[in-house]
């Protein structure tokens, strides 16, 4: 975790990103829009944010990646370049603290290539069915536009309309 104390001196670490972006940054501009474009090109990509404040404002990133998985180096570059970022064009007024992560198996699968990345492992999906909630758990065997498909523990396949599921989340495995 980064931590904002002092305005820090441009390092000439950071001038390639800012021409890479070559975006118009601005008071509007937004930390996840500032996040998307320092994604860019680097294989990962921007799954969920949450911006909360009471003293200062926390802002959480959580990225990942099509293939493999996010190293502790990957987050601390990116967070390093995106509080660049904020600083240099006074994005963010006040204090702020910026944490960069994967997400880990304890937050749902938000992004369709999550999706994708995870199918062969076991998940939980959490569904609604005739107005009531259920959880099925099993192997993702397929993910489409339309559908999730799920492999139970005994073997029998239950197709899920996308519309239908609330959440879906990666079991450990054991």
């Amino acid at each position: 975790m980064l931590r904002r104390s002092e305005r820090q001196k441009p390092s000439l670490f950071f001038i390639p990103v800012l021409i890479r972006l070559q975006m118009d940054i601005t008071k509007n501009t937004s930390v996840i829009d500032l996040a998307k474009h320092v994604l860019e090109g680097t294989g990962m990509f921007l799954v969920d944010s949450e911006i909360k404040g009471t003293s200062g404002t926390n802002i959480w990133l959580f990225v990942d990646t099509v293939e493999g998985g996010v190293s502790i180096d990957d987050c601390a570059k990116v967070s390093r370049e995106i509080i660049f970022l904020i600083e240099s064009h006074n994005v963010i007024e006040g204090k702020f603290t910026l944490n960069v992560s994967s997400p880990g198996l304890d937050r749902p699968l938000k992004d369709e290539r999550q999706f994708v990345k995870n199918i062969g492992r076991n998940a939980s999906v959490k569904f609604t069915s005739d107005d009531k909630t259920e959880v099925l758990k099993g192997k993702l065997e397929a993910v489409d536009a339309e559908f999730i498909t799920i492999k139970a523990d005994k073997g029998q396949k239950h197709q899920l309309k996308r519309e239908d599921v609330i959440e879906t989340k990666i079991l450990p495995a054991f």
